[in-house]
């Protein structure tokens, strides 16, 4: 039997996460968003109702729902659903504090309901892929990860990436939560975090309330370090992963999309992964959860470990402009 969703926000992520939806084979409920000219538009590509508010979605027979909001309006309608007895997929980050996230969970375990996170790498069928070499000890013994998403993003400063009650923060809260996650999810549990992070006026647009650039570092418990680099503003733009072993390296450029592995004499073989799309993956993933046909891969407490870790890194760089604590 198919499952019955609904999309909560009709913006860009909310389109993508109906399109993975039908693409899961899912039953589309319904969409709202606080502009319902968003919502009707949304609900006419996919063939759905525009509901006017959560609570008519909610009514509307929903099983599960995606919280596709900004991140200040990840809370509210997460806790409303989880109190439904409706399951939570939550876009990135789970919320804006460690204090939100504690309440999402707390609703999830009162109402009896899955809450996860949109932590769509895990995803990738290329992360899988490293995950699998690294255990398999393909690379030897992990010590090196470094990751860099970036690329420009373009008026920014007139979105609420850029409004730190909104949004919680800036390339940090946007784009390294994924960061944090992957090596949490390739590496192991982080000890140690140190960030620096920069907002600057160019060519590309005014300096911002919060970063707009961001570099951190981490140690695991076990003591492999991790860089992660994060701009909106440098072209054109870099999405890598490379995983460093005293036997070889792992590097995946999700622009290809390639993954390669070097061994220790300097041999480059090209890995082959079957492709796939990780929203729809996600998707399908989530909707196994729902139906009691799999465990989640993602859990809520991963998504409050990625803001906590956050955390401690705003902390550290104390010259940065931090959301709401």
């Amino acid at each position: 039997m198919s499952i019955r969703v609904g999309v909560i926000g009709a913006g860009t992520i909310g389109r993508t996460h109906l399109a993975a939806y039908r693409e899961a084979g899912a039953v589309i409920t319904g969409v709202t968003d606080v502009d319902r000219a968003s919502a009707e538009r949304a609900a006419a590509e996919f063939g759905t109702t525009a509901h006017d508010d959560l609570a008519a979605l909610l009514d509307s027979g929903v099983q599960a729902v995606s919280v596709c909001t900004p991140p200040a309006g990840h809370a509210g309608p997460a806790i409303a659903a989880l109190r439904a007895g409706v399951a939570v997929l939550c876009e990135k980050p789970l919320a804006r504090t460690e204090a939100e996230c504690t309440e999402m969970i707390t609703a999830a375990r009162a109402g009896g309901a899955l809450l996860t996170v949109g932590f769509c790498h895990r995803f990738q069928p290329e992360v899988e892929a490293i995950r699998d070499a690294i255990e398999a000890g393909r690379i030897g013994t992990v010590l090196g990860f470094r990751n860099r998403f970036s690329g420009p993003l373009d008026r920014v400063e007139s979105s609420w990436f850029a409004r730190p009650e909104v949004s919680g923060g800036g390339v940090l809260m946007d784009t390294c939560v994924h960061s944090v996650d992957l090596f949490r999810y390739l590496i192991g549990e982080v000890g140690d975090v140190r960030a620096l992070t920069a907002t600057t006026a160019t060519d590309r647009g005014p300096a911002l309330a919060v970063e707009d650039s961001a570099v951190l570092s981490l140690r695991s418990a076990a003591g492999v370090l991790g860089v992660i680099e994060a701009s909106w503003r440098t072209a054109p733009g870099e999405a890598v992963i490379t995983i460093s072993g005293t036997r070889g390296r792992l590097h995946f450029d999700y622009a290809a999309p390639r993954l390669t592995l070097t061994d220790d004499a300097g041999t480059e073989t090209v890995l082959d992964v079957p492709a796939g799309n990780r929203f729809v993956r996600q998707a399908g993933h989530f909707l196994d959860c729902v139906a009691g046909r799999a465990e989640p891969r993602v859990t809520a407490e991963d998504g409050a470990r990625a803001v906590a870790v956050l955390g401690q890194a705003y902390s550290d760089d104390h010259r940065a402009t931090k959301g709401p604590r």
